[in-house]
């Protein structure tokens, strides 16, 4: 079974929970993710394995459980969504603790939480306020960290990111008064999953993106206080309201922008979804897509997953986003279900939405190793629930679920757009040393083929960036004047062709060219290849049809980490690549194919 990526782990963490008693300290652990069977636990604590014997737990309502005790024949059960606060009897970690849990279900899971130097766990003191100088040097540091993020070649450049640090799920996207919002899940102190705020951008284009001021920040005494997870804005009556997800427990908040202007939000004292429905057994309770319908009312979904049934959508519905009524079950997967597709046991990130005669169903796809692909349904909505008109199907190819908790919106044209997180394929000590880790994926036009499957397209807007030209057309021919960490391609594939036919972005210099990508259509798979593993990622491959009389396209845009790859009437595949000099890249024709490139301006 793959192993759980460390970052996700770290979510069982509650932040800011360490504190000093009497004798020694405690932390607490919140279990977001499946019911699961503890047969151990251990701590080490700066280095230095700490004995099981100094070690309880407390869950509230039950007696004291010594860690000892927990064995393979006297297993813990853990429930979904209950704070389990862990007891130690010894001194207090200044610099690391590692946290090791076995379970039945996926072995054993480990990671590490550090304190930063100077960092003392809480002792229900109000924090003093960092000096001047201490602020002054911050910011330095900070600006210090952007300048060195923005000079890394691997960075992109036409994909938006953050200035530095992490970056995960796209929120609120919305058209409003002329220009496009971007909200994000952002850290922004550090390169790592970790102290959820919510960052904002806005472009008129979304090409060009003008970064603003932190939008929600968490609140040491709010619903809010481990962070502000994903959700989405709406437009009520001229006033800007965000809905999104506080955690620990996970609860639904709301905040608005009464200066009309979505640079300065006020959160609403109260949740406005304080549980989940009681008398469910859910592995979570997050992320919510609302809509309006057509007599007035809002309708929400959040994503969750039924124990031990799989994933699923709740439907709530309320005439004025505070009072929230319950609706019963959108939706919901199988978790035994494995053909085509499987669907996991929580869903995260739905989308929900009309296009065409249609309804569109679109979530990211989590199970115990964690997350594993975004998917989507077409269906039709009808009585408060959502009939699927077929099997569920990937939503992008890319290995790896490098797009990931995907939002869309209807911009000023009326075009449904999407737009992605892309997962990086580098470790997390990678990303650190780098400074910056996520990409949002370039917005991708949705739109319904012939035979009623979910397609996407780039937008128009991408070709103003282009600037200069170059065709290939003869094999192994390598391009002169475009060249780089931003182009453009249109690979153009025969329908006859016997072989592997597509182009090797590549290092010239490097031995066999054997550092670089290659990007193609593969004869006798019949797929679409975006093949990364000799720069730092993974193989994908989407299986289509050539046309026996026409040219099958492959419009491509890389930019300096980011693959995007997309097939007509299909959908994309994106990758990540690392490449030591991505401005040095240059592409050589493979096998019958052509190819026009533009270099991109910035």
């Amino acid at each position: 079974m793959p192993a759980i990526p460390e970052f996700v782990l770290r979510k069982l963490y509650v932040p800011d929970s360490l504190a000093s008693i009497d004798g020694g300290f405690t932390f607490e652990l919140n279990n977001t993710f499946a019911p699961v069977t503890l047969t151990g636990l251990s701590l080490t604590l700066d280095e230095i394995l700490c004995n099981t014997a100094l070690i309880s737990i407390l869950i509230p309502g039950q007696a004291e459980i010594p860690v000892g005790g927990i064995s393979e024949d006297q297993p813990f059960n853990l429930a979904v969504n209950v704070v389990v606060k862990v007891k130690v009897a010894g001194p207090t970690p200044q610099r690391l603790m590692v946290i090791r849990v076995d379970t039945r279900e996926v072995g054993a899971l480990q990671f590490a939480i550090t304190l930063k130097p100077g960092e003392s766990p809480t002792t229900g003191q109000k924090p003093k306020r960092a000096s001047l100088f201490a602020r002054i040097n911050r910011r330095l540091q900070y600006v210090n960290q952007v300048f060195h993020v923005q000079q890394d070649p691997q960075h992109p450049q036409y994909h938006f990111t953050p200035p530095a640090n992490w970056m995960n799920d796209p929120n609120g996207l919305i058209y409003w008064k002329g220009n496009i919002h971007l909200f994000y899940q952002y850290n922004p102190f550090e390169p790592e999953w970790g102290n959820i705020h919510w960052g904002h951008a806005v472009s008129k284009d979304m090409l060009h993106w003008k970064h603003l001021p932190i939008a929600l920040w968490p609140d040491a005494n709010g619903a809010d206080a481990g962070g502000c997870y994903s959700g989405c804005t709406v437009n009520n009556n001229g006033i800007p309201t965000l809905i999104y997800t506080g955690v620990f427990p996970e609860t639904q908040c709301l905040a608005t922008s009464p200066a009309d202007d979505l640079l300065y939000w006020q959160k609403h004292p109260q949740t406005v979804i304080s549980a989940p429905p009681p008398d469910m057994q859910l592995e979570g309770f997050r992320d919510p897509c609302v809509w309006q319908e057509a007599g007035g009312d809002w309708s929400m979904v959040l994503g969750t997953g039924l124990t031990d049934v799989g994933g699923a959508v709740l439907l709530y519905r309320s005439k004025d986003l505070l009072e929230w009524q319950y609706m019963g079950i959108l939706f919901n997967g199988v978790t035994s279900q494995r053909n085509p597709l499987y669907t996991g046991t929580m869903w995260e990130c739905p989308s929900f939405f009309p296009l065409g005669d249609k309804w569109v169903l679109i979530v990211s796809v989590c199970a115990a190793q964690g997350p594993l692909y975004t998917l989507y349904y077409t269906g039709q909505y009808t009585l408060d629930r959502f009939i699927p008109d077929g099997p569920p199907r990937i939503l992008d190819s890319g290995e790896g679920a490098c797009l990931y908790a995907p939002q869309t919106f209807v911009d000023r044209k009326g075009r449904r757009v999407l737009i992605g997180w892309l997962r990086e394929a580098r470790s997390v000590a990678d990303q650190v040393y780098a400074g910056w880790s996520g990409v949002m994926s370039l917005p991708r036009l949705l739109f319904l083929s012939k035979s009623g499957e979910l397609c996407s397209t780039p937008m128009i807007e991408t070709e103003t960036l282009r600037d200069q030209h170059e065709e290939l057309s003869r094999p192994n021919q390598l391009s002169e004047a475009v060249r780089g960490a931003a182009m453009e391609l249109m690979i153009r594939i025969p329908p006859d062709t016997e072989k592997w036919s597509g182009v090797h972005v590549a290092l010239p210099g490097s031995p066999d060219e054997a550092e670089g990508v290659l990007i193609g259509y593969d004869c006798i798979n019949s797929a679409v290849v975006v093949d990364c593993r000799h720069a730092g990622g993974l193989i994908s491959a989407m299986p289509i049809k050539i046309s026996g009389f026409q040219d099958q396209l492959l419009h491509v845009f890389i930019d300096g980490s980011v693959i995007e790859v997309f097939v007509e009437d299909q959908l994309p595949i994106s990758a990540r690549f690392y490449v030591s000099k991505p401005q040095a890249l240059r592409v050589r024709l493979v096998g019958d194919a052509s190819v026009g490139l533009w270099k991109q301006k910035l």
